[in-house]
């Protein structure tokens, strides 16, 4: 009659046996979670990740119902994604968001061929649209890009040893990555304008802006992203998106990586100056120089006593962006009689030109004073 109850104790801790080794996974921000019942070992044969976390030492006891795991560090689709690569079921992304979000997990989970299949979609899926939801903080997993004109660190280079995921994930994040800045430098207007360029971090702004490949056509439309971006981290820290805070959201390389000269006097005083984000006297010594009058004495004073960032303004063209001087080099000499129609013109044109000029400087004066004063 006593071995009764043992036999029964023995049948039931079979019968129990297939239901302690299942856990409950809980993947997502909590208020928005998918939950699954997996087998342990499964899971601890296909990742280390999951072996150390179901069967190791720190693993949770078995019991009835399954232990709950929750995972709040990964998104639900991408975990759904994660969990079909590893139970070797097929993945067909669906949208860019989720193969993005696919990426951060593969490359924390581990999973090289993963992450391979969810850049291959997001490389047929890249363009100006999506770019910036690809590209945001994809250079924590990517081998690090010289950027500028210096290229040759960015060449291909050996490949990963056999087994080390680390290296082949990086690797294939590093492609994408070249192939995200390549977008964004042939199309830099429509990236910037994107509400997405806000998220970004400051060193992926300062990434962007300082590239010299941009094909900017308005140098207008960087620094208008540059302030929308000052404001909204003004406001992720809690704190008024004044001038003055602006300025110090970001660094005086980054404000500066702006082409200012190459504006015209109409764009700089509607855009930068009357934003107050530059100092009064910073902004008198650009629009000096948009205008042509700095190599006078009394600019150059100007220059030294303001100091600080104004050495590094620049005039120079970013690459691949068409010049006015660039055009005309490619226009054709005029003839003999053209020659000489065009010095009879420029007599005619000699008397006024003086009037002109003072109006003109006039009229930027005005607009100066007129913004220095509001």
């Amino acid at each position: 009659m006593s071995q009764v109850p043992l036999i029964a104790a023995e049948e039931t801790s079979t019968t129990e046996s297939p239901t302690c080794n299942m856990v409950i996974l809980e993947a997502g921000l909590p208020g928005d979670t998918w939950r699954y019942c997996v087998e342990r070992e499964r899971l601890a044969e296909r990742s280390e990740w999951f072996r150390a976390m179901l069967v190791g030492p720190l693993a949770p006891a078995p019991s009835d119902p399954p232990p709950l795991l929750k995972l709040q560090h990964v998104e639900k689709r991408a975990f759904d994604y994660l969990l079909r690569y590893l139970l070797d079921e097929p993945i067909n992304f669906q949208s860019v968001s989720t193969a993005r979000a696919t990426l951060d997990a593969a490359h924390q989970y581990l999973c090289p061929e993963l992450a391979r299949l969810a850049v291959q979609y997001l490389e047929r899926n890249l363009n100006s649209n999506t770019v910036l939801e690809i590209y945001q903080g994809l250079s924590l997993y990517a081998n690090h890009i010289t950027s500028g004109l210096n290229r040759s660190s960015n060449l291909p280079t050996a490949p990963p040893a056999p087994g080390d995921d680390a290296g082949e994930i990086a690797a294939v994040c590093t492609r994408l990555l070249t192939a995200c800045l390549n977008v964004i430098d042939s199309e830099p207007e429509a990236v910037f304008d994107q509400e997405h360029f806000e998220e970004l971090n400051s060193a992926e702004v300062e990434e962007l802006a300082c590239r010299d490949s941009l094909r900017l056509a308005n140098e207008s439309t960087l620094f208008h992203a540059l302030d929308r971006w000052a404001a909204s981290e003004c406001r992720r820290n809690g704190v008024e998106p004044s001038a003055s805070n602006k300025r110090s959201a970001l660094s005086d390389d980054v404000w500066y990586s702006v082409r200012y000269p190459l504006m015209t006097d109409r764009e700089f005083i509607e855009g930068p100056m009357a934003s107050g984000i530059l100092s009064s006297e910073e902004s008198a010594y650009i629009v000096a120089r948009i205008l042509g009058h700095t190599r006078n004495d009394e600019n150059e004073e100007l220059r030294n006593s303001i100091g600080g960032p104004l050495p590094r303004l620049t005039s120079t063209p970013r690459v691949g962006v068409r010049t006015y001087e660039d055009q005309s080099c490619r226009m054709s000499k005029p003839g003999k009689k053209e020659c000489q129609d065009n010095r009879k013109n420029r007599r005619k044109e000699c008397a006024t030109q003086g009037q002109r000029t003072c109006a003109r400087i006039g009229n930027c004066l005005v607009r100066v004073l007129a913004c220095i004063f509001d």
